[in-house]
């Protein structure tokens, strides 16, 4: 049964350690970065580490974008090899000017039957949950989610993922859910919304679009518990209460310990990102976070955040 609660894939951001605390939060299903399909026909070491399924998770989701048809299901057959994962997403939807220029995520909303095509292609390789994960449209004034949802139903995919803003909005402005809803109308197989679920409130207030589920992503960015405020409410009716700040450093802390588990010291500067959300409004917290930007040892955060708990009392 395909969850109603999953996690974007998030470039640079849902690697394994970042996914392995929100599983702590009660998360079923992750998604992992999106995953290059050139990249893994060549090889490429880099590609294959972002399929690392060191989280241990119950079930995986694998982002694979690219816009040829066979490069994509024999990229598909590679991940077979790879990795056991459980839901595979095809990239529609992001609106980066690199990936564009290269004819890959919403760009290829610019040629819907090449996007139904690449849905079929894959389809007939894997038996595996398969969805398309696409914005509105490039444009406002090209706005063509309908027929691209319609074709990727048509080709094979099991589900369909809508972020309810166009390519060129990036991440400004207001997700359009009634356009997420239109779509959930037109179309047989399940729909799940993406756009502006920050609080718990704002989920509440989505379940008015009748979509099947909900995918997070800035949301949960420094707020995993996000995760567990929305399956308590779901389970129980009950909110959950807020986590202080030695809760917020104690998993900040956990979190670089995976970092370091998973992807050995070096990486430790790739944590920055996520100190500095985890601590973001926060009161007096400005030039703490301005100290995490020379973060270099787990030795240095700890210390940090020692001085910060006193400070704070």
């Amino acid at each position: 049964m395909l969850p109603k609660i999953m996690t974007a894939p998030m470039a640079g951001i849902t690697d394994a350690p970042y996914r392995k605390i929100c599983r702590e939060m009660g998360l079923e299903l992750a998604y992992t970065e999106m995953v290059s399909s050139r990249g893994l026909i060549f090889g490429n070491e880099r590609t294959e580490d972002y399929v690392d399924r060191s989280d241990e998770g119950s079930s995986l989701g694998i982002q694979l974008f690219g816009n040829q048809p066979e490069v994509m299901a024999n990229a598909t057959k590679r991940l077979e090899e790879l990795v056991k994962y459980e839901y595979l997403d095809i990239n529609m939807g992001c609106p980066a000017r690199k990936i564009m220029s290269n004819r890959d995520g919403c760009a290829l909303m610019r040629t819907p039957i090449l996007a139904g095509d690449i849905i079929r292609s894959i389809r007939r390789v894997t038996t595996r949950p398969l969805s398309a994960k696409m914005r509105l449209g490039l444009t406002k004034g090209s706005i063509n989610v309908l027929e691209v949802a319609k074709r990727v139903e048509e080709a094979g995919a099991d589900f369909i993922i809508v972020h309810g803003r166009t390519a060129d909005q990036m991440y400004s402005g207001t997700a359009d859910w009634d356009t997420i809803a239109r779509v959930k109308q037109a179309v047989s197989i399940p729909v799940i919304g993406n756009g502006d679920i920050f609080t718990l409130d704002d989920y509440i207030d989505k379940q008015e679009y009748g979509v099947d589920g909900f995918m997070l992503a800035r949301g949960i960015q420094g707020n995993p518990w996000l995760i567990r405020d929305i399956l308590l409410f779901e389970e129980t009716g009950v909110r959950s209460t807020r986590p202080g700040l030695a809760e917020k450093v104690e998993v900040a802390r956990r979190h670089l310990d995976y970092i370091i588990q998973i992807k050995g010291i070096g990486a430790v500067p790739e944590f920055r990102k996520h100190a500095a959300w985890y601590f973001k409004g926060i009161p007096g917290s400005a030039k703490f976070r301005a100290a995490l930007s020379s973060l270099n040892t787990p030795q240095e955060f700890r210390d940090l955040t020692e001085r910060w708990l006193d400070i704070q009392g």
